[in-house]
């Protein structure tokens, strides 16, 4: 019986080592953001669109599996979620996505109220914070960027 089991636990061994073996050595990719977008609001929720550009330099396509994000404006978090559904990157490709976001009622309010006692102000602190799932083994990529966002146009810097 003792026989048996070093059998049993020497091909369970093997098969973990060969498996091990077969896991190519994955690179991070690189994810930036390129581009926050103020758009027009459904009601009282405010609305941005954030762009990210996302570089694969693996030999294999990955699969973004999800993207946890925050936008803060004036210092201020106005929108938090999660994304789910992304484009597969391409093996050694690169490719934008985008996430829409709504901001909250309150944290809408809040930041409209802020926005509303100076009127004249065009251009608006921000900064984005996310997480980038992308499986295959590897973690979460942060993602970081701030700037200012001009509340007419859109164009950030």
């Amino acid at each position: 019986m003792l026989k048996w089991c070093r059998y049993v636990l020497a091909g369970v061994a093997l098969t973990l080592a060969g498996c091990a073996a077969l896991q190519p050595k994955l690179e991070t990719p690189t994810v930036a953001v390129n581009s926050v977008k103020v758009l027009p609001g459904q009601g009282l929720n405010m609305r941005f669109l954030i762009g990210l550009h996302v570089q694969n330099p693996n030999a294999i396509p990955l699969p973004i599996r999800g993207v946890n994000y925050t936008v803060a404006l004036s210092g201020q978090q106005v929108v938090s979620g999660n994304s789910q559904n992304q484009p597969t990157i391409p093996a050694h490709g690169e490719q934008d996505v985008e996430i829409e976001a709504v901001a909250d009622l309150m944290n809408g309010l809040s930041l409209a109220n802020a926005l509303l006692s100076n009127p004249l102000q065009q251009e608006v602190p921000y900064a984005v914070k996310a997480s980038v799932d992308v499986g295959a083994f590897l973690p979460n990529i942060p993602v970081w960027k701030n700037g200012t966002v001009n509340l007419a146009t859109g164009a950030i810097r």
